[in-house]
């Protein structure tokens, strides 16, 4: 369900799917992922002319009013990604007139999704990716393009040795014999797919040296990178972690939930920690059995003190 939600507000169109990723390996039927969206009016959905709301009547979209003079009294969109038979991915935007519009990149990074996977690569947001928490933050007006110029500036070959020198010399003219481009030098670069923003990270102080805050502990990563994009001005962030409880503390565990409550954001977190369960007390509780299932649970009773949890089901809990 985090996959899902990250995929549909993916922001760059950058993402490879497998055959593994379609139901039962079966590409041929495709697939497709839907959400109906409360979009506040900071995203800029107005930018956006092509896309019409349709009605919130409480529990579902509904068709608009044709003879209301005025726009729906709680607007919200219908956002899908679909995979298609040939393993490419379709943003879209399903109008109330049945009508498919384009869910352009710009608008998913408006939007904005942290996400903390329950691996040992979610500093994606502490790098300057392509529409990442620091990259919205920084990325105003022309940073990348300054950096990649400023980088293309540095004389790398100044921090050759005279042997590595002269290596680099008598390649650039076996390149020039074989009617190649030559005179040779080094230089930053990045390989396909990756660009030089992805090499550029947040660094820290630590006893006087700073170090990558990727090469941090996991719970310091996770904590980082809701703090930077808590500072972004996605008015609609949506924020997906797995496990939440990775590589924190209890007491820290605590902290991050309440700074998530109080943050105001829409948050999906899943966990098998009796501490997150008993800390997330504005938080609606569900389970997730090993069909598929999902139902919902007494979230009072669950938080009673005098709840145990069995450590076989732990796994199953969604906040």
């Amino acid at each position: 369900m985090l996959h899902a939600i990250a995929l549909l507000f993916n922001p760059t169109n950058a993402v490879q799917v497998l055959e593994t990723d379609y139901f039962n390996r079966s590409t041929g039927e495709g697939f497709s992922i839907e959400a109906v969206v409360d979009i506040p009016p900071e995203v800029g959905i107005a930018d956006f002319s092509s896309l019409w709301p349709w009605e919130w009547d409480g529990n579902a979209a509904v068709l608009p009013d044709p003879e209301a003079e005025k726009v729906p009294g709680h607007p919200v969109f219908r956002f899908r990604v679909r995979g298609t038979e040939d393993l490419e991915l379709v943003w879209e935007v399903v109008q109330p007139n049945a009508e498919i519009a384009a869910l352009s990149t710009g608008l998913r990074r408006r939007i904005g999704v942290v996400r903390l996977a329950n691996d040992d690569r979610n500093d994606r947001d502490l790098r300057l990716v392509t529409g990442s928490a620091l990259d919205r933050l920084l990325s105003k007006g022309n940073l990348k393009s300054r950096l990649n110029k400023q980088i293309a500036e540095a004389d790398l070959s100044a921090a050759l040795l005279a042997d590595e020198t002269g290596a680099l010399e008598a390649l650039g003219a076996t390149f020039q014999k074989a009617g190649l481009p030559h005179n040779l030098e080094l230089g930053l670069t990045s390989s396909q797919g990756l660009s030089i923003g992805a090499l550029i990270g947040l660094l820290a102080d630590k006893a006087g040296v700073k170090l990558p805050l990727a090469s941090w502990g996991a719970g310091t990563r996770r904590m980082s990178a809701l703090e930077v994009a808590g500072v972004t001005e996605a008015a609609s962030r949506l924020t997906v972690i797995d496990e939440i409880e990775r590589g924190l503390e209890p007491y820290r565990l605590r902290q991050l939930l309440a700074k998530l409550v109080k943050d105001g954001g829409q948050c999906f977190v899943t966990t098998h920690s009796p501490v997150a369960i008993k800390a997330a007390t504005k938080a609606a509780l569900w389970f997730i059995d090993a069909k598929g299932a999902i139902g919902a649970l007494p979230t009072a009773a669950m938080r009673s003190s005098k709840f145990v949890i069995p450590r076989r089901s732990l796994r199953s809990y969604l906040l």
